[in-house]
């Protein structure tokens, strides 16, 4: 079976790779959603998915990546990423042969995260409905969240430093590609002080 990773390269999804990669033999797909939107995040956030996963292909066991786009640029109105996330996560389950997993890098931390959860869960679960009525899928598939309960200092002191600095978090970027540092993600990540030292549990 497989598990389908939904990835942003920002830091916690980035953590949460590396545990499901170091700590497990399950089968992988990772797929980052490229959502184009007036915050103009999206080319940064390829830019480090792609920087990220060429760094973790080069160090740990193989897997599988793929990559889709919402583009939402025309709007005035910023679209809620965790619907886009469950919405791009049903058609990605529904492509990867035995998907029976979704993992998400969400943290007990993150601002409403139970409601938001129960949420994004309930419209995946009726959109995979409409696949399952055509006998599409697997019969069940199980939401898990890997690094939840483990605080974002903590998850940027067991990465390598270089890694850590692939990751991009802001919300809002700077003619495309510089930290605003002052939007909640870039706040969130002030005072992380990335290790000395490489990771210590990598693939041989």
């Amino acid at each position: 079976m497989t598990t389908l990773v939904m990835f942003s390269g920002g830091l916690d999804s980035t953590a949460m790779l590396v545990k499901l990669l170091a700590e497990s033999a399950e089968e992988l797909r990772v797929h980052h959603i490229r959502m184009a939107n007036k915050e103009g995040r999206d080319r940064a956030e390829s830019r480090a998915v792609a920087s990220i996963l060429a760094y973790l292909r080069a160090r740990y066991r193989p897997f599988r990546s793929s990559e889709s786009g919402l583009d939402f640029s025309e709007l005035e109105a910023i679209p809620i990423d965790y619907l886009s996330i469950a919405f791009g996560a049903c058609q990605v389950a529904i492509d990867t042969p035995g998907c029976n997993r979704i993992a998400i890098g969400a943290l007990a931390t993150d601002t409403d995260i139970a409601n938001r959860s129960a949420r994004q869960r309930r419209v995946f679960d009726e959109m995979y409905a409409c696949y399952r009525a055509r006998k599409l899928g697997e019969a069940q598939v199980e939401w898990v969240y890997p690094v939840f309960h483990i605080p974002k200092a903590d998850l940027a002191a067991a990465l390598p430093r270089e890694l850590v600095e692939l990751t991009w978090s802001c919300r809002r970027p700077v003619d495309g590609f510089r930290p605003c540092m002052v939007c909640k993600a870039c706040r969130a990540r002030e005072g992380l002080r990335p290790p000395v030292g490489p990771a210590e549990n990598r693939a041989s």
